[in-house]
């Protein structure tokens, strides 16, 4: 059985169009929309490109399909546009199943967490007239608990913050969480957002009245969430492109504990003593900070997040929905690279046809551990491209985690604020050692606090805070995982500096010849695309 999950719109500010494959209870293919169109967030697009994708990866056409899942319950004018969509770009309309927007996001994490139970919170702007959903999953099946309701919301606060401080929302609002550790958190903000025993009221008379006439078509990056006036609370707001100062650090730093405030009393509110295991998803789940001061705190056994919390996940969700209600379980999921993948012979191909000079190596993996030993900074382009914000080691760039240097030279190349932090890829064995709270983290979802020894072997992916956000690498046989091995044989150190394959606004490079581009238009040292090292 087929089943498609799409997640996009016509026209709308919605963001993240991404498409899902399954087939009986296999996770067949998965793509994001922006890395076709190279367009961050592909607002207000429908997936085109992800789709022809997913079907040409399984070599069938929209007629074998058998369920197209989409993530949206109330919109109840978009049926007959989606049907024409279909049939006239695919050829045809198979049955589509809307599932609620919350409900979606609850299944992308639950379904695929190898957990028995567990409670599961959804937290975004909003989907469905829903900001917050609480659930409950057990024996493969959710149950809804609670809701709360927009414009009551974690994501649109977030949203808010993001904005007055001048950077984009729906896009930087991990810029916020990473400024927020320069900052504290002075600022009462409970005039803006108010918590109260497991609920939340967002002081609506602060937002702009258009948001709440016309949210989410009336929010994007060009008009604002709030008022034109001025908040005796906050510290003035702060223009794109202006210095940030000391009040807007502290004002960052006040928003991330009003976030953490607020997830802790869900939780104390909806815990029962059954609730070992807690699933997590939404786009405000995408806050590692959030995420990994729930792990430090060890009230629940373990943590799953979903692998895309952001809206290209309520596609993921969607589809495994209804595959678990026709039938079909899932194993706990730990990879999520299932987008597209070029060999050998089409490198080859590309690389001649730019006349670009380039060494074969079937041994990669060591040189590249050599590589990043010499202090080179590393573009690597691996297998099948990941599903969801965060690069793992498919469209990644790379260098030595020891090196604070690395961390100036990496955002000078990436064109990002001096603020932001990077990520350390760490073998999942050697994990412990470098950081204080042993929580398995394969989509860098938890930040977590670093041990003496990590301070040392991972001070350029070490926050100011001296935190970072871990991805726990499996005992695979993946090419990354060998050369994380490699340089942990060189150096020490079981663990790399990561980040994604990107500068500036675009998305993660999809193939090849961006890779190309990108390496020739900036610092990076040395290029490696399947077996083929380019260097300058």
């Amino acid at each position: 059985m087929y089943i498609l999950g799409i997640h996009g719109n016509f026209g709308r500010s919605d963001h993240d169009p991404a498409v899902v494959l399954i087939k009986d209870n296999e996770i067949v293919a998965a793509a994001e929309e922006e890395r076709f169109v190279r367009y961050k967030h592909a607002v207000g697009l429908m997936p085109d490109r992800a789709i022809k994708f997913c079907l040409n990866h399984a070599k069938i056409s929209m007629k074998d399909v058998d369920i197209v899942a989409f993530p949206r319950a109330t919109w109840s004018d978009f049926a007959p546009r989606f049907e024409a969509y279909l049939w006239y770009n695919f050829g045809n309309a198979p049955k589509i199943q809307f599932v609620d927007h919350h409900l979606s996001h609850a299944a992308s994490a639950f379904l695929i967490s190898g957990f028995p139970s567990a409670l599961i919170l959804t937290l975004d702007q909003s989907g469905d007239g829903t900001s917050c959903g609480i659930f409950r999953g057990s024996d493969n099946k959710i149950a809804a608990v609670d809701r709360i309701p927009f414009p009551n919301s974690l994501g649109v606060f977030a949203a808010f913050i993001t904005q007055y401080l001048g950077f984009t929302s729906n896009h930087d609002e991990y810029k916020v969480m990473g400024l927020a550790a320069y900052g504290k958190p002075t600022i009462d903000l409970s005039n803006l957002l108010a918590i109260n025993e497991g609920g939340i009221k967002f002081n609506q008379e602060l937002l702009h009245p258009e948001v709440l006439k016309r949210h989410p078509i009336f929010h994007t990056s060009q008009l604002p969430m709030f008022n034109n006036r001025s908040y005796s609370f906050l510290p003035p707001r702060r223009l794109r492109g202006e210095v940030v100062t000391e009040e807007h650090k502290n004002l960052a730093a006040s928003a991330q504990k009003v976030i953490e405030d607020a997830v802790f009393s869900i939780i104390s509110k909806y815990k029962t003593d059954k609730d070992q295991y807690l699933c997590i998803a939404g786009g405000v789940g995408e806050n590692s900070v959030v995420n990994g001061k729930i792990a430090e705190s060890k009230i629940f056994k373990d943590i799953y997040v979903s692998p895309a919390c952001n809206d290209a996940g309520s596609a993921l969700g969607a589809a495994l929905f209804v595959a678990n209600q026709n039938g079909f379980y899932f194993n706990k999921v730990t990879e999520n690279k299932w987008g597209t993948d070029y060999d050998n012979s089409y490198v080859k191909s590309a690389l001649n046809a730019y006349k670009i000079k380039y060494q074969y190596l079937e041994n990669v993996e060591g040189e590249v551990a050599k590589l990043l030993q010499e202090q080179k900074i590393v573009a690597w382009f691996q297998g099948n491209m990941e599903f969801g914000p965060r690069a793992l080691g498919s469209r990644s760039i790379l260098a030595d985690p020891s090196n604070i240097i690395m961390k100036d030279r990496m955002n000078h190349i990436k064109k990002r604020e001096e603020f932001r932090p990077f990520a350390p890829s760490v073998l999942v064995e050697h994990q412990t050692e470098l950081f204080t709270v042993d929580q398995f983290s394969p989509f860098m979802s938890f930040t977590l606090p670093t041990t003496k020894t990590g301070k040392k072997q991972i001070a350029a992916a070490t926050h100011i805070d001296s935190t970072g956000r871990l991805q726990s690498v499996s005992k695979n046989n993946s090419l990354y995982r060998k050369v994380i091995e490699s340089f942990y044989n060189l150096s020490g150190i079981p663990a790399v500096m990561n980040t994604s394959l990107n500068s500036g606004w675009e998305p993660i490079v999809e193939n090849p010849e961006q890779a190309l581009a990108l390496f020739y238009s900036s610092e990076i040292d040395v290029l490696v695309i399947d077996n083929f090292i380019i260097r300058k």
